[in-house]
């Protein structure tokens, strides 16, 4: 059978849902205009989880664009002319430099080929993953490992690891886990954290500050990082003294020569990088840099690199960056859950309010610390089964009704709290194929499969939670 025939039903599902309840006979007190837009977003999620993730975040732009009142003008500013669509761009030409120069080649070699590294099988691995975990920090994810999945064949190579190899099997199933965990640490080039943050300030107005999310995510990613490593020791020492690999003789291939072009854009880099930190640190002193947004620095870090010569060259060939350096699925699909998001939170419609109303009186019971460790569980759950983007689209928007409705009777609800867990736990993809690429990957290769990333990624999604939870409350 076919995958067109096997997502027919689906298919008809979600264009179904999409279509007809305006004509329904309204439910749960919500207007016509409220079942469109509710069954838009439904029949969203239908067809990006069974069938497509391109041309379903087109239709979704189109379909908003018919609610009456809605102009498609309308829908373009909500989704691509929000500020996170052009910060994700932007960041993506940057890093797409950093790798073009060899940077991050070389600062990956820098970690393996420490002596440290060399001392055993498992200072290898200890060194092969923090460096996932470094350079995952300020890169995409798919980046991130397709990186590190290079270097571990290189690597296979030079130790004549076969399929089923200990060492071979814990390095691929720790460069998946430990991707995600670096882009649940901070927000930078990472759309699952950006897109809850956008849709916070679409909805508040207010701008949350990358040190505020590094205030959770950097302690949480550093702990799961060394709850993860722990992991695979339990699970692969016997392996590992069976195989008795010797690393002293390993040889890796040497990036060139540090030039002129690799300083300039790492430099560039880290002053926008620091621009961003310092922002946080000092929004007061700073008011004026601040007020330009986040977007502006990773712009002029974009025209720097583009327009000063290096060795007569500009660093970054904006055309190629845009060409091979940008993931279009992933803005298409984040510009199409920004503008659901921004419709589906609006008060006119009447839907956060059923949300809110419905979940209230669990949440009341709970407390505002009972609550958001229900939306943790929730959320990380969710997004390990199911897409990361449509988890966050769909996690925040009920975060928002339920804490919109806490807010009637209790003070210092922490919207800005929930809109970080939010898009950090919706990174915190380890165990199936369909949460996101880089774990599909590595269950599809010759050195993890599909029960390898299960029983490890499930084990450590369920550790999670709670680790998450007690760097949200102390």
């Amino acid at each position: 059978m076919t995958k067109t025939v096997k997502s027919l039903p689906a298919l008809i599902l979600g264009l179904a849902l999409m279509v007809f309840p305006r004509f329904l006979p309204s439910a749960f007190q919500l207007s016509p205009d409220g079942m469109q837009v509710l069954g838009i977003f439904l029949g969203a999620v239908v067809l990006w989880l069974f069938v497509d993730i391109s041309w379903p975040s087109v239709l979704t732009l189109m379909a908003l664009a018919l609610v009456p009142g809605v102009s498609t003008n309308a829908v373009i500013s909500a989704s691509f002319g929000n500020s996170t669509i052009w910060f994700l761009v932007f960041s993506f030409l940057i890093t797409f430099t950093l790798s073009e120069t060899g940077f991050l080649r070389r600062l990956a070699l820098a970690f393996l080929n420490t002596g440290f590294a060399r001392r055993g099988a498992w200072a290898f691995v200890m060194m092969f993953l923090l460096a996932v975990l470094v350079l995952g920090s300020f890169i995409a994810p798919t980046v991130t490992f397709l990186l590190f999945f290079a270097l571990h064949k290189e690597v296979s190579l030079a130790l004549n690891l076969k399929p089923g190899s200990p060492m071979a099997k814990a390095l691929m199933i720790g460069t998946a886990c430990v991707t995600s965990i670096s882009c649940a640490m901070t927000p930078i080039a990472h759309t699952f954290p950006l897109m809850a943050l956008g849709f916070h300030h679409e909805a508040t107005g207010e701008t949350i500050s990358y040190l505020s999310y590094l205030k959770i995510g950097l302690p949480s990613g550093i702990a799961l990082f060394l709850l993860s490593y722990l992991l695979l020791y339990l699970g692969f020492r016997k392996g590992f003294r069976a195989e008795k690999l010797s690393l002293k003789s390993l040889s890796l291939n040497q990036p060139s020569n540090l030039d002129s072009r690799e300083i300039f854009s790492v430099a560039v880099f880290l002053i926008v990088i620091l621009t961003w930190l310092l922002t946080g640190v000092f929004p007061d002193q700073l008011k004026a840099v601040n007020t330009l947004g986040t977007v502006w620095p990773a712009m002029a870090g974009v025209v720097i690199l583009a327009a000063v010569p290096v060795n007569k060259k500009p660093v970054l060939d904006i055309k190629k960056g845009l060409a091979q350096g940008v993931s279009w699925t992933s803005i298409l699909l984040c510009a199409a859950a920004l503008a659901l998001g921004k419709y589906v939170s609006e008060e006119g419609y009447g839907i956060t309010a059923l949300i809110g109303d419905s979940l209230l009186p669990l949440a009341g019971s709970l407390g505002i610390k009972g609550t958001l460790l229900i939306l943790i569980a929730a959320t990380i759950l969710m997004t390990n089964f199911m897409s990361n983007i449509v988890t966050t689209t769909v996690m925040y928007n009920v975060s928002f009704a339920i804490l919109t409705s806490l807010a009637l009777t209790m003070t210092n609800v922490p919207f800005e709290t929930a809109a970080i867990l939010i898009g950090l736990c919706a990174s915190l993809a380890f165990a199936t194929p369909p949460a996101i690429a880089h774990i599909a990957l590595a269950a599809g290769s010759d050195w993890a499969g599909p029960r390898d990333m299960l029983a490890y990624g499930g084990l450590l999604a369920l550790i999670a939670i709670p680790v998450v939870f007690l760097f949200t409350v102390i």
